[in-house]
């Protein structure tokens, strides 16, 4: 079995990936970059069961964890995550990965196929995860549902968001994960009698059938009737597509298309498939649901396609990893903070989901401990206890426990001492009379830092074996039941009066030196040792022997409760130590071999910092990035920049000069740097006033500093070694490095002990490409960029590197090669302003006028980010300016959207037409207007900008300004003339634009200046209309109140009665019915208010509409009527409400003749035919 690495702390590790099926957990483990060992000091819960796999995926630490075997559901998903927070606090967010049903819709534009991924992601109605069978029952047979679960956490969306907007540029990288999850695993590739693999099944094999074509039994369908095969168009790629939306989960699996068509009306148009596990953690664990569709829920499914599924939603997920930053999930709040204000609300929970309530009664037998602990948030000492016995050598220590000032100890009371404490903790835990607890002060953890830290810790500990139980939850309550926390002081007095109802205590403080409260520690020993009610209380501490220490500790304990560690024992340990870890090395044995390890052994020793200067050299190599670098170190990034030497010729980076422990960065310079972030690892000054006094001196000032970090970071990249893979593993300096050096290179390049390193860097084939497959200027977001795109020269003149530039064209290189996402050298200079690289392209040769790339041209590219010298010289060397490429179509476009006069100004008197137009009939003064530039706005109407230009998506730049909610902008283009009724774009005019958007201010500016209120057009008919479609109450209600006929009938939706109820906005509806709405108004798509209701199955829509006098059987619209509408479509609680109200149970009408039992019949909805024919009434077709 192979060996794999463990990490430090369970802390390390921030994401959680849950999947439910074995196959699914083989995926995930496929996608690792690196398998781990269970973390050192890892305890499971006492009420977790889950089965955990460790490791990483790009810059994310891992933990996958799977619910028992034969088990699932959302009750079942909700106790696995409660149990993986309970053992991992650390968890920042979660992943839920594996498969479902898809709901394919290939003729509404939804054409999913088997082995495609869906990613639940909100709409503005809802988080992107409802539960579909969380129905309750009202009076009258209706339900009503009860609402969505929660949106998942920022950090994720935010990466949706990048990726996203990256796939419209470039496909996916899901095809790569899925073909070197093959590579690496063989056996998944191939195909066996039980098992399909995890590879694509075949086009043939995927066939999805209407929801009326019954299931012949069989495991392959091959007896289902063929024409009832939906058709639909092939597709030229075998690689998965992403689809992004809502996602219905609940406990009973869904494998009728009957039902799942029911539900899909139920929970909305934007629901894309069907699982089991989401909803039991939407509310309790903050995550995002990745799923690979298996099957199209229906009776038809089987399990061929589901390995295959399994794999494709991992591989994605692997993939949306890549675009969420490490430091962003350290700062999220932890997954258990979420779940504590769930909990502090558990009283009040009578209408909570059934699964949230099973996730509760799982915790509840330890429901009152748990509470405490989320109360105090108390470090957990037990990791560091572990630890240490893991490295312990068996008998090391035993001097210490013979001594005699520890046997006086262990036999007297109310003394302190200072001993070795793990091997004191063992020993007295060993005696059964006594109560022990403990904390280890910890540099590495600011949690373990502090008297404050100390304190909850060991309230805890005392909570937990029921130790004056009474005193913390009567705290607790005095803290309104939690929702504060308790101060200092407050902690103090709780644990006196914990200990002092004991009867025998011991408490082991462990390297009280790497406490940051040192004065109150030392007051709170103090405070302990004097009490008469604490006499009971054994006290036993160890530290360094530091000053303030040895003064305080000895004259507050007494000399004789005093001792220093005997240097020969020790000595004696760590001979013992070594002896009997080469007594069990193989290649000890081998007399050749022993003799080359002893060489590498004094090699080793001989690195060591020989003095404390050398010490402390070695340490401020690490200062000039705490001091200058935009983000924090980690600690083993620094320990990387101490074993870079750039003068040590081909052993710059050599990794024996690494230090023996991360945590040794921290003990030469403890007073100038400390960890904060515990789980990353981060080194920061210890104050700003460090960073102020360090800026003082000349060395750590630029340029020497941006000398020395470029220089390392240079020499660094050059002597690392191995794959990507392997860069990235073994390497934790190579992506920081990458990303850094340019922009401190940039600013040093003329300074001759860097620029031949730069040069050499540059030349070498080998380390450019190991340096763009670590980071690309142009793709900073992309944690694994991918081999580079664009030339040597490119991103040289990308990172403003004049001389490194000039060199390369010496030697040939292409000035015009096309490349990167910049297109070329010029643009890409451009982009950045760097004002000598592109003086010195254009010397060369650079085509000014060169097209390609995101931003079509140098000029608009320097447009956009508003470089006026790098423009005036594009326009000297004759850039046109007037050239149509790129995201932005012309540089004034671009210089408007961004918003810099001065740039505008200067392309107007170089003759840009300030009315051009681009591919999409947009112009500069539309861009301006939406993106609310007012001084912009202001010269181009001064330069003839036509105000009321027609074209692009807002048709006009009012109507831009208004959609937009610019309302600064709205009134200076009224100022300036603009037509406020002009129709054209999107919307029609500038008022329907704004009221669609609810921006009610700009709705009553454009009224005040004679937008007609009852301005009609083909989609939205009128304002009021557009406001109700949206459900903007308060536009709704400013809008009748100056003068919108609240009756008047045109447009795709008839009324705006009829659009409101379509979206079921129930507020809207009472709102316009209260103000005199015609409930029974016909016209519009849907003929009136109640077909349009039904048609959604808005059940409280329709409830409303009837109540307020609506005709259930009024014909008109696309389907007939109301009953005809919802029988369609299969809303079975509309079906009913609408017999109970007396529609027509054979009423025919509508495009098609239907009446309401054939629908339901051609639809195959067995529910809905049902209950029409339990009427005893209905015709049958």
């Amino acid at each position: 079995m192979t060996s794999h690495r463990a990490l430090d702390s369970p802390d390390s590790y921030t994401i959680a990936w849950i999947a439910a099926l074995p196959i699914e957990r083989a995926a995930a483990e496929a996608m690792l970059d690196e398998e781990h060992a269970p973390p050192t000091g890892f305890a499971r819960h006492q009420t977790d069961a889950n089965v955990y796999t460790w490791g990483r995926v790009g810059e994310h630490n891992i933990a996958i964890a799977s619910l028992a075997a034969g088990v699932y559901g959302i009750a079942s998903a909700a106790t696995t995550a409660s149990s993986l927070l309970a053992s991992l606090p650390s968890i920042r967010v979660g992943l839920l990965v594996g498969i479902g049903g898809g709901i394919a819709r290939p003729d509404e534009d939804r054409d999913i196929r088997l082995g495609d991924v869906v990613v639940s992601q909100p709409d503005g109605t809802t988080g992107g995860v409802c539960q579909y069978d969380l129905i309750k029952a009202k009076s009258g047979g209706m339900r009503e549902r009860k609402g969505f679960l929660g949106r998942p956490p920022t950090v994720l969306l935010n990466a949706l968001a990048s990726i996203q907007a990256d796939h419209e540029r470039r496909d996916s990288k899901v095809p790569v994960h899925l073909q070197d999850m093959l590579e690496k695993n063989p056996k998944m590739g191939k195909k066996t009698k039980k098992s399909p693999g995890y590879a694509h099944q075949g086009f043939e094999n995927d066939r999805l059938f209407q929801a009326s074509c019954d299931h012949v039994p069989g495991s392959d369908c091959q007896g289902c009737d063929a024409a009832g095969v939906v058709a639909r168009d092939a597709r030229e790629s075998a690689d998965p597509e992403i689809h992004y939306g809502t996602i219905a989960s609940g406990n009973t699996l869904v494998k009728d298309a009957a039902e799942r068509d029911r539900i899909v009306e139920d929970v909305g148009e934007n629901c894309l498939c069907f699982e089991m596990e989401a909803a039991g953690l939407m509310n309790a664990f903050p995550c995002l649901v990745i799923r690979g569709i298996c099957d199209y829920a229906d009776a038809h499914k089987n399990d061929r396609w589901q390995r295959y599924a399994s794999a494709t939603a991992a591989a994605y997920a692997k993939e949306l990893l890549a675009y969420v930053p490490a430091v962003e999930v350290q700062e999220t709040k932890r997954a258990l903070e979420v779940l504590q204000s769930v909990d502090q609300k558990l009283d009040h929970m009578q209408q909570t989901t059934s699964a949230k309530r099973i996730a509760v009664d799982h915790i509840r037998p330890s429901h009152h401990t748990d509470k405490m602990e989320r109360w105090l948030r108390p470090p957990d000492p037990s990791t560091n206890a572990n630890h240490a016995r893991k490295l312990r050598h068996e008998g090391t220590g035993a001097w210490l426990l013979a001594h005699p000032v520890f046997q006086s100890w262990h036999s007297g009371s109310r003394c302190g001492k200072t001993v070795l404490s793990t091997t004191v903790l063992d020993h007295v835990a060993a005696d059964n009379e006594r109560l022990l607890i403990n904390f280890f002060f910890d540099f590495s953890d600011a949690t373990k830092q502090t008297v404050d830290g100390m304190l909850r810790s060991l309230a805890f500990q005392l909570y937990q074996r029921g130790a004056g139980s009474s005193v913390l939850d009567d705290s607790f309550q005095a803290h309104q039941d939690g929702l504060q926390q308790p101060a200092t002081k407050a902690l103090e007095d709780i644990v006196v009066k914990m200990l002092a109802v004991q009867q025998k205590v011991c408490v082991v403080l462990d390297a009280l030196d790497e406490s940051t409260t040192r004065s109150d520690l030392l007051s709170w020993i103090k405070d302990v040792t004097s009490r008469t009610e604490l006499s009971h209380v054994q006290l036993i501490c160890t530290s360094r022997p530091e000053a303030e220490f040895l003064r305080e500790i000895s004259t507050t304990i007494g000399e004789d409760n005093h001792m220093r560690l005997d240097k020969q024992a020790v000595d004696a340990d760590i001979r013992s130590y070594v002896a009997a870890q080469l007594a069990h090395r193989r290649d000890f044995q081998d007399k050749g071999l022993s003799h080359d390890l002893l060489e590498t052994i004094e090699m080793a020793l001989a690195c060591l910092p020989r003095d404390l200067d050398e010490t402390y050299r070695r340490m401020l190599k690490s200062i000039p990035f705490l001091v200058h670098a935009k983000r924090p170190l980690r600690l083993a990034e620094a320990v990387d920049i101490i074993a870079t030497n750039p003068d040590a010729g081909s052993t710059g980076f050599n990794i024996k000069r690494r230090l023996f422990r991360e945590a040794d960065v921290l003990e030469y310079c403890p007073s100038l740097v400390v960890v904060v972030h515990a789980a990353d690892k981060e080194l920061h000054l210890s104050h700003f006033s460090v960073k102020e006094y360090l800026l003082k001196n000349s060395l750590l000032q630029l340029p020497t500093a941006g000398i020395s970090i470029t220089r390392t970071c240079l020499t660094y990249l050059a002597d690392i070694g191995g794959n990507h893979a392997e860069i990235k593993r073994n390497f934790p300096l190579a992506r920081f490095a990458a990303e850094v050096w340019v922009g401190f290179a940039a600013s040093v390049e003329g300074h001759k002990e860097v620029m031949e390193p730069i040069l050499r860097f540059m030349q070498d084939e080998v380390t450019f490409q190991r340096w763009c497959r670590l980071y690309q200027q142009d793709k900073a977001w992309d944690g694994d960029p991918g081999p580079a795109e664009g030339t040597r020269l490119y991103y040289a003149c990308l990172g403003g590197l004049y001389r490194a530039a000039k060199l390369l064209l010496q030697e040939g290189a292409d000035v015009n090669a096309q490349g990167g996402m910049c297109g070329n050298s010029l643009q890409a200079a451009s982009s950045e302003g760097h004002v000598e690289v592109v003086k010195l392209l254009l010397v060369m040769g650079a085509d000014v006028k060169a097209q390609g790339g995101f931003y079509g041209n140098a000029l608009q590219a320097a447009a956009l980010w508003g470089h006026v010298e790098i423009l005036k010289l594009l326009l000297e060397k004759g850039a046109d300016v007037n050239l149509q490429d790129g995201m932005y179509g012309n540089a004034l476009k671009a210089a408007s959207f961004g918003g810099c006069v001065e740039i505008v100004k200067l392309l107007l008197e170089k003759g840009a037409d300030v009315n051009a137009q681009d591919d999409y009939d947009d112009n500069p003064l539309h861009a301006a207007s939406s993106e609310g530039h007012v001084e912009t706005v202001k010269l181009l109407l001064q330069k003839g900008a036509d105000i009321n230009a027609k074209g692009g998506d807002y048709g006009t730049a009012l109507q831009a300004a208004s959609s937009r909610g610019q309302i600064e902008t709205v009134d200076l283009l009224l100022e300036k003339g603009a037509d406020v009724n002009l129709q054209g774009g999107m919307y029609g005019n500038a008022l329907k634009a704004a009221s669609s958007g609810g921006y009610a201010e700009i709705v009553k500016l454009l009224l005040e200046k004679g937008a007609d209120i009852n301005a009609q057009d083909d989609y939205f008919n009128d304002s009021l209309q557009a406001a109700s479609f949206e459900g903007h109450v308060e536009t709704v209600k400013l809008l009748f109140e100056k003068g919108a006929d609240i009756n008047a009938r045109d447009g795709t939706y008839g009324t705006g009665l009829q659009a409101a109820s379509l979206g079921g906005h129930v507020g809207t509806v009472k709102l316009l019915l209260e103000k005199g709405a015609d409930v029974n108004a016909q016209g519009g798509e849907y003929g009136t208010a109640l077909q349009a209701a039904s048609s959604r199955g808005r059940i409280e829509t329709v409830d409303l509409l009837l109540e307020k006098g609506a005709d259930v059987n009024a014909q008109g619209g696309e389907y007939g009527n109301a009953l005809q509408a919802a029988s369609y479509r299969g809303h079975v609680e509309t079906v009913k409400l609408l017999l109970e109200k007396g529609a027509d149970v054979n009423a025919q009408g509508g495009e098609y003749g239907h009446t309401p039992l054939s629908w339901a019949s051609e639809n195959g909805y067995e529910s809905a035919i049902r209950l029409l024919l339990s009427t005893g009434n209905a015709d049958r077709p």
